[in-house]
């Protein structure tokens, strides 16, 4: 006679055990074939070099790839990782970026491709997403947003989009992916290098071990990333991590991948395929900025100012944030300053526009919110537009700024380089001093320098023309601007823009917390670019002493091209500290009165010397 007796919730029937030894079996197969795993089960075919590159990474302890613009790091990662995350129970990751909106732009990639919701991908599955445990969760798919990008798998695996504020993320431990870190510094990376200190295979037990357990994955660390400048540790680790691969250290593998590797070496199971680059595109951002495609294509680190440096990108970058561009004055109300480097033979033209910000903590402070490049883009050498169309461009960004519902030029300073070779005085100032009339038949006062030697009879004959420009002298007065620069920036009172180039979006932060993404028009796009330009040329501006004890602002050694970005960058920096050093002169009563300190702020220094 067979007797029965019922299975307490400590055992497991026979069916279970076959079903987990199954499972077991599936996960080992796994490990031991990880891109195999990432096809079949979440339907994401690689390309040959994307397969290498997670083939290679897998075993190892510290990874880094540095993959030119539009080779698919982002979608690469995510792959990885959710195999990872998968394979490995109790595995804890997080993303480490510059700006915590990029760590949820990096969230976000993973989250959008186990969601089914990359067209590109029309093969995935849904395999990873059934995994995310939605227990005790206010989300639908278990992905949360706010306050912060996390998720956790049943296998108790998760994954957090780490904040930037270094105070607040101190402590924890885990597995990390560093992403665009060329520009992280020394001090965010070893706050969060730390979080992998840990042996994960490390335990302790009041019980005598009855068995031994299987060696863990150790935590790992991969770094991916565009290259950036020498001065930061990305720099260093890429050059250590591939010398150690090339010695033969088994813990360390070093990627690098540049647009032309993509371009004509794009294979899918050794068959060529037509890559997601364009030649035509490749060729353009050559011809457009030689030395940002160097560095954006093809992984070749720049050197920057070095110690010469008027301005470092390291300042630079902590001045920076994410924001759209601002193409017109939004309020009627906002103040602006109006920065112009004509040229029309062999120099670039560049106006570049700062909005004017009273801060009750610091004073006055400046926003960068638009560069315009009066390029013509139908001319061989993208030589600039003839004046005449760079006039009419001028005038036309006047209205915009200056608002509606105000009175002219009530809302705007313009300044002016007054060299010999742009023609700021004889082709741009004398032009402007005339009223004119929009194309929609609108009449508008001239402008003009009330102080400027050279108009000291034009302001009897022009007696409607507003005093709102600064011609300045680029000869007299380079080393002070620069100087002036070189001090508002150190005291963080510019503020720049922080844009990934060719990106149609940026994220931004609501209400609630969380991120969303936002759309940019093309012309907003054009305005990110041209201020990433402005940055660029900026940190590449050295100070040079000469042997008689002189002093020569210029690119540095190594660096081609045009400096007209920067010294519109500089020239903003003059107008910020000749601002601020008029509200400390201004009576106190008017404290408020920008109108007021703007009349104050005409240059006696530079007028005398002109």
């Amino acid at each position: 006679m067979e007797s029965y007796s019922r299975i307490s919730s400590k055992e497991l029937s026979q069916r279970k055990l076959e079903e987990y030894h199954k499972m077991a079996k599936v996960v080992q197969w796994g490990r031991k074939n990880p891109v195999k795993f990432c096809e079949l089960f979440f339907g994401i075919k690689l390309i040959d070099y994307q397969s290498y590159c997670f083939m290679k990474t897998w075993p190892v302890q510290y990874a880094l790839w540095a993959e030119c613009r539009g080779a698919g790091k982002d979608t690469l990662a995510a792959a990885y990782f959710m195999t990872r995350l998968l394979l490995i129970p109790d595995y804890s990751l997080y993303i480490s970026s510059n700006a915590y909106a990029q760590s949820v732009e990096s969230f976000n990639k993973l989250r959008d491709i186990a969601l089914k919701r990359i067209p590109n991908f029309k093969t995935a599955t849904d395999i990873f997403a059934r995994e995310v445990d939605r227990t005790g969760s206010n989300s639908e798919t278990g992905f949360l947003q706010a306050p912060t990008c996390r998720f956790r798998l049943f296998n108790n695996s998760k994954m957090e989009a780490l904040s930037s504020n270094l105070e607040t993320i101190r402590g924890k431990r885990g597995a990390v992916w560093f992403n665009e870190t060329a520009w992280k510094t020394k001090e965010e990376l070893a706050v969060v290098e730390n979080f992998a200190n840990v042996d994960s295979s490390f335990s302790t037990s009041t019980k005598k071990n009855e068995y031994i357990e299987p060696p863990k994955m150790p935590l790992q660390l991969l770094y991916t990333s565009s290259v950036g400048d020498v001065t930061y540790p990305f720099f260093d680790k890429y050059k250590t991590f591939y010398k150690k691969m090339l010695a033969g250290n088994s813990n360390y593998f070093c990627f690098d991948i540049n647009a032309y590797d993509v371009l004509y070496h794009s294979t899918i199971d050794g068959e060529p395929i037509k890559s997601h680059l364009s030649e035509d595109k490749i060729k353009k951002d050559i011809e457009e900025d030689p030395d940002n495609a160097d560095v954006e294509l093809f992984n070749k680190f720049r050197k920057g100012g070095g110690s010469n440096a008027v301005v470092t990108m390291d300042e630079l970058i902590r001045n920076s944030v994410v924001r759209k561009p601002l193409l017109y004055n939004d309020t009627g109300k906002k103040k602006f300053i109006l920065c112009y480097d004509p040229a029309r033979n062999f120099d670039g033209s560049v106006l570049s526009i700062f909005e004017v910000i009273n801060d009750k903590q610091v004073g006055y402070k400046l926003k960068l919110v638009n560069v315009v490049s009066m390029i013509d883009q139908n001319s061989k050498n993208k030589t600039p537009l003839p004046m005449p169309a760079q006039i009419d461009i001028i005038r036309d960004l006047m209205i915009k700024y200056n608002g509606e519902r105000a009175a002219e030029w009530e809302n705007i300073e313009f300044y002016i380089d007054a060299g010999a070779g742009g023609g700021g005085i004889s082709a741009v100032a004398d032009q402007l001093m005339l009223d004119w009339t929009d194309k929609f038949g609108g009449k508008h006062r001239g402008i003009i320098d009330p102080e400027h030697k050279q108009y000291e009879t034009a302001r009897k004959k022009y007696p409607n023309a507003v005093p709102i420009v600064h011609l300045i002298d680029p000869q007299g007065y380079k080393k002070i601007i620069y100087d002036a620069i070189s001090k508002m920036v150190k005291l963080n009172l510019i503020e720049f823009t922080n844009y990934d180039n060719g990106k149609n979006y940026i994220m931004l932060e609501n209400k609630e917390g969380g991120f969303e993404t936002v759309e940019l028009t093309s012309e907003e796009q054009l305005a990110l670019t041209q201020m990433n330009i402005a940055k660029l040329q900026l940190s590449y501006m050295c100070r040079y002493d000469t042997p008689n004890g002189g002093v020569t602002y210029e690119l540095a050694k190594d660096k081609k091209g045009h400096d007209d970005h920067a010294y519109t960058m500089a020239m903003g920096g003059y107008a910020l500290a000749v601002l601020r050093r008029s509200d400390l002169l201004k009576p106190v009563e008017s404290s408020n009165n920008y109108s007021s300190i703007l009349s104050m702020a005409r240059r006696p220094s530079i007028a005398k010397n002109h």
